[in-house]
């Protein structure tokens, strides 16, 4: 039973990590559209896609974020949610 629970612990951090390292690609693909004076608006919405995926599963207690993970996503989806309703010309 404990070897059971073992796996589904290893399974579901394997999930997490996933998941955080798509939210991760999303603003490195920002980021660089950003960077190459690119419209970003696409990579904007993927990772605030992204991000909110894995909030909703850390508000549903599916899966544990640290503190700095959450204002990690939170401080970058302020950035972008500013960047969106101001654009520079």
């Amino acid at each position: 039973m404990k070897g059971d629970r073992n796996e589904h612990l290893k399974k579901e951090l394997k999930d997490v990590a996933s998941e955080l390292k798509e939210v991760q690609i999303a603003l490195k693909a920002y980021r660089e559209r950003k960077r190459q004076n690119e419209s970003a608006n696409a990579e904007a919405l993927v990772f605030v896609e992204k991000a909110d995926k894995v909030i909703q599963r850390a508000e549903n207690k599916e899966i544990i974020l640290t503190e700095d993970q959450k204002n990690k996503i939170k401080n970058n989806l302020i950035k972008i949610l500013n960047t969106l309703k101001n654009p520079k010309k």
